[in-house]
């Protein structure tokens, strides 16, 4: 298998690549693309570690923002920890994380943004198998290039993946491709997203653990609640003192005008908290006119208010505090489920919220699977029903076990690496 794949990659995979970048140079993607991974070239932190006789312990390589944040906890003891680690990204929507923890770690941390479009054998910040050094790379999920499948195929190298689902697959009925299949084949250590995702595995012939390491990741956030909201929301205690006065709260998390239509029949004693997942002047614009049609007053809080007025609907236009915050509320909605998919409903269930809600478009989202396992997630499709679940008495769900999951991050990261 070995020497076939190492023909595929380097006589085929290579130029076809190299010809089509050439080709296509004039596409305005492709010219971003290129000026994006020439960066490494110039930057000095972008050199591997070879180039100082020196050896990472780890590899991490991810697509994005969300997928770094499934894998911050591990980067974050490893350094704690004084391994040298290597980040390897695709995605520019992650470089910004990337480049200050780097600055932060200047000694432990090397990163490459990885060379598609710029891939060449032969040139070592081209070339992710002669830029490496580390003999374990924990892979994240998505980018199942050949060149990662070729260097997990040596014998002295080790590669674990982490948040493996096969839910796209069960939601179309087919099974798992026979390239991811082979990418579990080489994998050292396999860390499922879920339940379905383990017993998918096993039919394969596949062994592994569940976890999800964004468990931890919340968790760690959410301890650190005041010191954030000190330097990002200095309302936060007269927000919070809203809220005690309300007679019932919910927040409506990474929200879309589309799920406005879901308030239609709640009563104006309910204090409806909506933080939107895009913060735009034109979607912001949509949410005002949105709750102006349903009869609902609202206030908006932004880096400018001085103080909150009272009113029976808080428009948040603020950054980076909705995990935060969810820890506040016992009614969660999470929006999405309108739109394309459902955001995290991980970060309301670490963070403590009872009852949690979403819209139908859920079928690409494995936190939707964990949280119906512990029985804390209900699917909403009209207001009748929003209505209803705001109504609920009991607490349904398994708060106790949902606790033990951050418990067990440490048992969980000694398997994808020892420290």
């Amino acid at each position: 298998m070995k020497p076939l794949l190492s023909l595929i990659v380097w006589f085929i995979y290579f130029p076809i690549l190299f010809i089509l970048s050439y080709l296509l140079s004039w596409h305005p993607k492709i010219k971003e693309r290129i000026k994006f991974e020439k960066k490494n070239k110039f930057e000095w932190l972008a050199h591997s570690f070879s180039e100082l006789n020196e050896k990472a312990d780890l590899c991490f390589e991810f697509s994005s923002e969300g997928e770094f944040q499934q894998v911050a906890p591990l980067i974050e003891d490893a350094l704690s920890f004084g391994k040298k680690i290597e980040l390897v990204f695709f995605s520019p929507s992650v470089e910004k994380t990337i480049m200050k923890l780097a600055s932060e770690f200047p000694d432990q941390i090397r990163y490459l943004r990885y060379p598609f479009l710029r891939f060449f054998p032969f040139l070592q910040r081209r070339c992710f198998s002669k830029w490496v050094t580390s003999n374990k790379l924990i892979l994240v999920r998505y980018d199942l290039f050949p060149e990662f499948l070729l260097w997990s195929m040596k014998d002295t190298h080790h590669l674990s993946m982490v948040w493996v689902t096969f839910k796209k697959e069960r939601s179309q009925g087919r099974t798992p491709s026979f390239w991811k299949k082979l990418f579990l084949k080489y994998s050292a250590r396999i860390t499922y997203a879920g339940v379905p995702d383990l017993k998918t595995g096993k039919l394969l012939g596949l062994s592994g653990e569940v976890f999800d390491f964004r468990v931890e990741q919340i968790r760690r956030r959410v301890s650190k609640k005041k010191e954030k909201f000190f330097s990002f929301f200095p309302l936060y205690d007269e927000f919070k003192s809203t809220l005690l006065k309300s007679k019932k709260t919910v927040i409506m998390g990474n929200a879309w005008p589309s799920d406005l239509f879901l308030l239609s029949q709640i009563p104006k004693d309910v204090l409806v908290v909506i933080v939107p997942h895009k913060l735009s002047e034109k979607i912001l614009t949509q949410f005002q006119k949105g709750l102006e049609s349903l009869g609902r007053d609202y206030v908006e809080i932004n880096d400018l208010t001085q103080t909150i007025s009272h009113s029976t609907s808080i428009l948040l236009n603020k950054k980076g505090i909705l995990c935060e915050l969810y820890a506040d509320f016992d009614y969660s909605y999470v929006g999405g489920g309108f739109e394309g998919s459902i955001h995290s409903v991980l970060e309301p269930l670490i963070a403590g919220s009872s009852r949690i809600a979403c819209g139908p478009a859920h079928h690409r989202s494995t936190e939707f699977d964990v949280a119906s396992a512990f029985n804390a997630i209900t699917e909403i499709n009209t207001p009748e029903q929003f209505l209803l679940w705001l109504n609920q008495v009991e607490i349904g769900a398994e708060r106790d076990t949902i606790n033990s999951l951050v418990q067990d991050y440490s048992k969980f990261r000694e398997f994808v690496f020892p420290c």
